[in-house]
């Protein structure tokens, strides 16, 4: 059975969509379906989810499939905002900053446990309840710094947006096997040294330790915003 197309709904998050009511007997639900897509995404990624697999998955037919979700995108979307809900809120401290830095910790922990997560942020309206309770809870942060309203908006995706290309990056690199290749890389361009001067002389001091790395850029940035 073909995969049902999502060129009629394109950019329609199913958080917009009216709800089904349950058929009376229902051999599935959301839950069920949500909870083998998450089982396959984290096993084979992006490309080993198909409306056809999840189905196979769940010993069920692609109609009864398609009377909870509609189209893949609809799972996946689903999918992003669940894995948000294993988020675990640092108790709000006294400083902003502290309270920021273990949020951003935890957050980037999530999206580097589900690897397939990253790549979905940003292809649908990011609208879902734990995704609404997590900008909430980012802005409640903001707010203690002193920055004005429109700042705190900036500022905000400004972390997002770093925190989220590192972890991009980071998984791109250890999966592509960049990471492995670092030995490599460096002699390489050690002999480019007569081109690259600069680069030559300071490959040497790339890290391979992501985590050292992200807190280093983070700390950057929130002591940035201090000074705003």
């Amino acid at each position: 059975m073909a995969e049902k197309s999502d060129k009629t709904k394109t950019g329609q998050s199913v958080w917009l969509k009216p709800v089904k009511p349950a058929p009376e007997m229902p051999a599935l639900s959301k839950e069920r379906i949500l909870d083998a897509a998450l089982e396959i995404l984290d096993q084979q990624g992006l490309v080993g989810l198909t409306m056809r697999k999840l189905a196979q998955h769940l010993n069920a037919g692609a109609a009864s499939l398609y009377w909870h979700v509609e189209t893949r995108d609809d799972v996946l979307e689903l999918a992003l905002d669940a894995v948000l809900s294993d988020i675990i809120y640092p108790l709000e401290s006294d400083d902003w900053q502290v309270t920021l830095i273990a949020y951003m910790h935890e957050w980037r922990r999530i999206l580097l446990r589900h690897h397939w997560a990253p790549a979905l942020i940003g292809f649908r309206p990011f609208i879902g309840p734990n995704a609404l309770e997590r900008s909430e809870y980012l802005r409640r942060i903001l707010m203690h710094s002193g920055l004005e309203a429109t700042d705190i908006i900036q500022a905000g995706y400004t972390l997002s947006n770093f925190m989220i290309g590192s972890v991009v990056t980071q998984i791109a690199w250890q999966n592509g096997g960049a990471d492995n290749a670092r030995p490599q890389i460096k002699e390489f361009m050690q002999a480019q040294t007569a081109k690259y001067p600069l680069l030559a002389s300071q490959i040497a001091y790339d890290s391979s330790d992501w985590d050292a790395s992200y807190i280093k850029g983070l700390n950057w940035i929130i002591r940035s915003l201090s000074q705003v």
